[in-house]
């Protein structure tokens, strides 16, 4: 991107701000008694380690891993291998890379918003001491890397697709402007002389670029860069392949023939494709089956499908898991004496989904009412409820108590159980700073009824929503605040709009 004086230095400050605000957090809290350490870490760590060790992608019995994806674990490994198995080294690196994310959010909001370039400096601002992103940044899970790759995606993907309606004289700028600036700054609509629209995406079309000066349209280029990155985030958490389906929508919405809609489709597939092939290969030449992982099967038995069964069982949400284990244990052993040998790991999974199923299909309703909850959990709740589990001496708060409020989930947070006077300030601070990004968010979304604002604007919002939507709506087994955070960025972005954006 083309950067002015006042940008190089803002952009230098921020990533200076940006990870000493990250780094004495990490420093003076989360290292000490391994705080940076959760639920999930464990298994990373094993599989880094086998990696370290040079022992491939395989857990600490030496099995190989099947459960998690290998994105994380590649990315501590290489650290460990270095500087040995010790995890803080490696969250030093990471916090480096988290305090580089404010820079790529100021670059995305110049993609989506050019002409409103206090966006990118408020919302990139923002997200420096936005208490989610510093606090993840220290924890020994996935969040900071996915962020990160998820950035750069969003960048290249939106550089090169608008949609149909887009203001067609700003869109010639933007598309054809190569020759003077970059393709996502804002130029001014008689600062050059540029093709029409059509010319271009119709050259497109015919596989000859059209040229401004010596630079040929680099959507081709953008799309198959954000195809990479959404491969390599896509072995990072399991979502990358409904991240393609929704891009791919988007893609097919774009402005140009169906000829060219239909082959940037191709690239993005095909780009995507080409990093997660060897992963899924490796699946089904160990196991005989095409599959990224072995988590859902679990996490939706025992998220989702135990809370739907514990009102039909009329029994607690623990009995409910326990009874649905011992109906897994079951299935299995009948369909093992039928094969007459032991099921896979993908096998058991496949078990663990069909009963989860069953029990959605069974009583809609509750699996309605439930997945309902998680969305809105997910949505409502605060980062800093880790804090308070950690000030709690890691007690798991019991979040799926039966008949368990919607009143109850907001008392967590309104009254605090801690005696800790600065942990009740961060929280009610961060129920503040998230009532007014709220605020800015829908007053956004009501200018874009009332028709108060550009049809560039309109579409970068279009754009948007749907990837924001995706991470609500795969929320709904389980329902916490970090499912939500890689939207976060895109959520601030469109809370500085409504707040000030007046046309």
């Amino acid at each position: 991107m083309m950067l002015t004086k006042r940008d190089k230095i803002f952009l230098g400050c921020l990533f200076i701000i940006s990870f000493l605000i990250r780094a004495c957090v990490f420093y003076f809290y989360l290292r000490h008694d391994a705080r940076y350490w959760q639920v999930d870490s464990s298994t990373y760590h094993y599989v880094a380690t086998s990696l370290a060790q040079d022992k491939g992608i395989s857990n600490a019995d030496g099995s190989p891993n099947f459960y998690r994806l290998p994105g994380y674990p590649v990315f501590i490994g290489f650290f460990y291998k270095l500087w040995g198995n010790n995890p803080e080294n490696a969250l030093w690196v990471q916090i480096v890379l988290a305090s580089s994310i404010p820079l790529l959010i100021f670059f995305l909001a110049n993609v989506l918003f050019p002409r409103r370039r206090w966006i990118a400096y408020g919302a990139s601002g923002l997200s420096a001491v936005h208490f989610g992103l510093v606090l993840y940044s220290g924890f020994f899970m996935t969040e900071s890397l996915f962020i990160f790759l998820l950035l750069c995606f969003c960048y290249y993907f939106f550089s090169a697709v608008h949609l149909w309606f887009c203001d067609e004289r700003q869109l010639q700028s933007i598309a054809s402007c190569g020759c003077t600036r970059p393709i996502w700054s804002w130029v001014p609509e008689d600062a050059i002389e540029v093709p029409s629209y059509e010319q271009i995406y119709q050259s497109v079309a015919n596989s000859a670029p059209v040229k401004c000066g010596s630079v040929s349209d680099p959507r081709t280029y953008y799309l198959f860069l954000a195809g990479i990155f959404l491969g390599l985030l896509s072995m990072v958490r399991p979502v990358g392949h409904y991240m393609l389906i929704v891009a791919l929508g988007v893609v097919l919405c774009s402005r140009g023939s169906w000829m060219s809609r239909v082959r940037l489709s191709g690239i993005l597939s095909f780009s995507w494709f080409f990093i997660v092939a060897p992963w899924l290969i490796r699946n089904y030449l160990l196991l005989g089956h095409i599959f990224f992982h072995t988590l859902p099967g679990g996490h939706f038995l025992y998220l989702s499908a135990s809370r739907v069964a514990m009102y039909p069982q009329h029994c607690s949400y623990q009995h409910a898991r326990q009874n649905l284990g011992y109906e897994v244990q079951d299935r299995i052993a009948h369909q093992e004496q039928q094969l007459k040998r032991p099921l896979n790991e993908i096998e058991r999974c496949y078990v663990h989904e069909e009963i989860a199923r069953h029990y959605f299909r069974s009583y809609p309703l509750i699996t309605f009412k439930t997945w309902a909850t998680d969305i809105f959990r997910t949505c409502f709740s605060l980062y800093s409820a880790e804090l308070l589990y950690l000030d709690a001496g890691r007690v798991d708060h019991d979040y799926f108590a039966k008949g368990r409020s919607w009143p109850d989930m907001f008392k967590r947070y309104l009254v605090p159980a801690t005696s800790n006077h600065v942990l009740k300030v961060i929280v009610y601070s961060e129920i503040l700073f998230f009532l007014l990004i709220l605020f800015g968010f829908f007053a956004g979304l009501l200018r874009l009824f009332m028709k108060r604002c550009s049809r560039f604007d309109i579409c970068s919002w279009l754009r948007m929503v749907p990837f924001m939507a995706l991470f609500v709506i795969i929320a709904l087994a389980g329902g916490y605040a970090r499912m939500r955070l890689p939207i976060e960025p895109l959520l601030l972005m469109c809370s500085l709009y409504g707040w000030g954006a007046y046309d």
